[in-house]
């Protein structure tokens, strides 16, 4: 029998990783989706101007595709937990600008992502498993 954090059949790849990755992947289907959105919105004449809507709908674009490669990081078992944090960590000022601006429970719900995100990423099953906390000498590779 396994350790509690192994999956079976993963090999050495803790369900704490898996689990860590698919929220960055649902995140980053979310800002895809955010994105169509926009370009909707534009279509049906919603938005005052559509340049200002086209870049809003890039960014979330943009920041879909780069939650998509840290959740394809973190699945592939690469070290990308500084980045993982930093980006989980981002979410707290979102979930109070989110609280601010009348949307209470969506705002407590960015803070449940950001510290399950943490927590995720943080643990040590999933440290373990990218490497983080190695010591390597600077600019080496492996041997």
């Amino acid at each position: 029998m396994g350790a509690v954090t192994e999956t079976p059949g993963d090999g050495d790849r803790p369900w704490t990783l898996t689990a860590a990755a698919g929220l960055f992947w649902l995140l980053a289907t979310g800002l895809a989706a955010a994105g169509v959105w926009g370009l909707v919105q534009i279509v049906i004449g919603e938005v005052d101007t559509a340049a200002g809507a086209a870049g809003v709908a890039l960014i979330a674009w943009l920041a879909a595709l780069y939650y998509w490669h840290l959740g394809r990081s973190l699945i592939r078992s690469r070290d990308v937990v500084a980045q993982a944090v930093f980006q989980a960590l981002l979410w707290l000022p979102v979930g109070y600008y989110l609280r601010e601006a009348a949307h209470p429970y969506m705002g407590i719900g960015a803070w449940a992502l950001a510290v399950a995100l943490v927590a995720l990423v943080l643990c040590g099953p999933t440290r373990r498993a990218v490497g983080f906390g190695e010591r390597r000498p600077f600019g080496g590779t492996e041997a």
